[in-house]
């Protein structure tokens, strides 16, 4: 009896010094630096284009074991296996893959209920806005145990976008209109397209690089507008956008489909542009190569107001 009380008070009397150690040595350790967090996954599923081209790009593409169909760039990317897409998501090769962490767009709702029904942990990241795009940079990097790379990166795409390349020569900035998307582009004629509004990240990129929203005024992200809006809005510049790399050829028959508006500026002044490749419309760490074309753009248009 006597050794089994002597051995109790000894632990009692221990367990505050183990303590004081464990949070001395342990807590405070630079290899702990998050010592209350998950460990630092090694299965890690990307539901989300531009959160693979982050994952990549933080030096990480090994620990990417799943990613969506729509997922293709780094190339390494695209020969990961495929877990479906946004409306379609393959549950059974998320369960098959064993993942330790999902990266999953904010509005991915019908999804969380099945991750944390197996215990998958995930994070969220949004895409809305350019400060939103930076900020999944860091989510991504501090939810891999990659903090300190996170910021790097995130400030390193902070200081392009903040960098202003562009002289107007005093000019007044021009008007800009941005379509992202539309129907049988080359097709001879423009119906309607979907263009970049005030709430899409695209509005601070056009800014950043020296220009003016035609839609500055219309909160909604992409708006679909009309033939009529087009002449209404009378844009000093149209970029026609396609996510799909197009040869020459297709690209100059898209940019003549804008000719039917003979009385706007930008058809005028022969200040069309059609853009084509996978980064234009996938809102990731690549924007800054949407943002040096729209400099490289916007810098024509100074040089022929001079």
């Amino acid at each position: 009896m006597l050794k089994s009380t002597i051995s109790r008070c000894i632990s009692i009397v221990a367990l505050p010094a183990l303590l004081l150690v464990y949070f001395a040595f342990v807590k405070e350790s630079p290899e702990n630096p998050s010592w209350l967090s998950p460990p630092a996954p090694e299965r890690v599923i990307s539901f989300v284009p531009s959160a693979t081209e982050i994952l990549y790009e933080l030096g990480l593409g090994d620990r990417v074991v799943g990613v969506t169909q729509f997922c293709n760039y780094p190339p390494a990317a695209a020969q990961k296996e495929k877990v479906g897409a946004h409306t379609d998501p393959n549950y059974e090769a998320i369960l098959r893959l064993k993942p330790d962490l999902m990266v999953i767009l904010k509005e991915e709702r019908e999804l969380m209920p099945f991750l944390d029904k197996y215990g998958i942990r995930y994070v969220t990241i949004g895409s809305d806005t350019v400060e939103e795009i930076i900020e999944s940079v860091r989510s991504v990097a501090a939810a891999c145990g990659a903090g300190e790379r996170g910021d790097s990166l995130a400030q390193t795409l902070r200081n392009r976008l903040e960098i202003q390349l562009v002289d107007t020569n005093g000019n007044k900035k021009p008007k800009v209109l941005l379509c992202v998307s539309r129907d049988n582009p080359g097709s001879g004629t423009v119906n309607k397209c979907f263009a970049a509004g005030a709430s899409s990240f695209y509005n601070q990129l056009i800014e950043s690089a020296g220009g003016v929203n035609a839609l500055k005024g219309v909160s909604q992200a992409y708006p679909s507008i009309s033939a009529e809006s087009v002449v209404r809005l009378g844009p000093d510049i149209i970029i026609d956008i396609s996510s799909s790399h197009i040869i020459s050829n297709q690209q100059e028959a898209a940019c003549g489909d804008w000719d039917i508006f003979k009385s706007v500026a930008a058809v005028k002044t022969k200040n069309v542009r059609c853009l084509s490749g996978d980064y234009l419309t996938i809102p990731g760490p690549r924007f800054v190569l949407i943002l040096d074309d729209l400099k490289t753009i916007f810098a024509e248009y100074a040089q022929t107001q001079s």
